[in-house]
């Protein structure tokens, strides 16, 4: 058996289980967080690009682009409170996006999305023609026929707030142990007993935030989800020409410049299980959907690429109690917006830890809801 019980073990150190470690370690209460891999957020948010966008990312109102823009809405804050708890400068960088397509049909989309948008308060200008689209983003290519301006979208150093998170969740006491596979989780009197390997440890809570990973845990808990990992390749780029004043969106891909200077090209999804590894075929076509947006980056450099696997779940993310044993809860199924839901989970769900059985915005992802009960 470990040590004393602890008032919450979390399990999955990527972005979503370092924030949620570090929102209820901040309470006071004791945490561990428990991770497969040798050190954190090295799967999904070590792969992402660190977009902000929730109005490039839902698309319809609903609940999804509520929680995408309440979060949004955090980072700016959330940025500052990293800086100060870990030293680490996230990299928060509001400049604003372009989403652009190559398609008059897209065009069309594009005017309905506006609609939809400005109708929930958004930010955003009426759909815009190349040249106008230009004064803007002055490197865009002939093949943009429309696009819509967003002013209000940031976007984060994913590595940076990795490293960010672990710090600030040390400072405030998460015990974090690396290269532990949590093999099971069983009630054991009032606590919960979890397990990996030969090794026990009681907890109050258990937060489960296993990414791509976590079906024969969450079978061991009776719970019918599986995640699936979907490769997401990207591509880094060393540009020889005028820096990148905004992320420019497009209908097969994103590109953006990160304050060392690095273009980031992404990203594919493809589905092929558990290979996180970048193909020919992959690298071409986002290099040349980069060319494509913006020609100018036809000279720049190769600086690399990588892949990761996405967690995705039909319904979206999961996040809450489990109606059979509320003392379990699910943060899961980020998808590609980990990263953008990093902040407005860690709350939620330390609300949930705290006592809150359904935070305010929180019943279209509850477990309850979404697997019944």
């Amino acid at each position: 058996m470990g040590d004393a019980p602890l008032d919450c073990l979390v399990i999955g150190a990527g972005v979503i289980g370092l924030a949620v470690a570090r929102e209820v370690a901040r309470t006071g209460r004791s945490v561990a967080l428990w991770e497969r891999r040798s050190e954190p957020g090295a799967e999904a948010t070590a792969a992402a690009a660190g977009m902000l966008a929730a109005a490039a990312e839902a698309h319809s109102p609903g609940p999804f682009f509520d929680l995408a823009r309440r979060s949004a809405d955090l980072w700016a804050g959330w940025a500052e409170q990293l800086l100060e708890e870990s030293g680490v400068d996230v990299e928060y960088q509001d400049s604003g996006l372009l989403r652009v397509t190559t398609s008059s049909e897209v065009a069309g989309d594009l005017e309905i999305r506006r609609a939809w948008q400005l109708a929930q308060g958004l930010q955003v200008s009426e759909l815009l023609g190349l040249e106008e689209l230009r004064q803007v983003v002055p490197q865009l290519g002939p093949e943009v026929v429309a696009g819509l301006h967003y002013p209000g979208v940031a976007h984060v150093h994913s590595h940076r707030v990795a490293e960010a998170l672990a710090l600030a969740g040390s400072r405030a006491g998460v015990q974090l142990r690396l290269s532990t596979e949590v093999t099971g989780v069983r009630p054991r009197g009032e606590l919960l007993e979890v397990s990996s390997g030969a090794e026990r440890q009681l907890a109050e809570r258990v937060v489960v935030a296993t990414g791509s990973w976590g079906e024969q845990l969450l079978r061991g808990l009776g719970v019918n989800l599986s995640p699936e990992p979907v490769r997401g390749q990207m591509l880094a780029l060393r540009p020889r020409g005028r820096p990148l004043p905004e992320i420019v969106f497009g209908d097969l891909g994103y590109v953006l410049q990160k304050r060392s200077g690095l273009v980031l090209v992404g990203a594919t999804e493809e589905r092929v299980g558990y290979l996180a590894e970048t193909t020919l075929e992959g690298v071409a076509r986002l290099a040349a959907m980069a060319r494509s947006l913006i020609p100018d980056l036809g000279p720049a450099a190769f600086a690399g690429a990588w892949a990761g696997l996405r967690p995705f779940l039909e319904s979206g993310p999961v996040i809450g109690p489990l109606p059979q044993d509320p003392r379990v809860i699910l943060a899961l199924g980020h998808f590609r917006n980990g990263i953008l839901l990093a902040p407005v989970t860690a709350q939620l769900v330390g609300e949930v830890v705290a006592g809150a059985l359904e935070p305010e915005g929180l019943l279209a992802f509850s477990p309850r809801h979404i697997l019944g009960g």
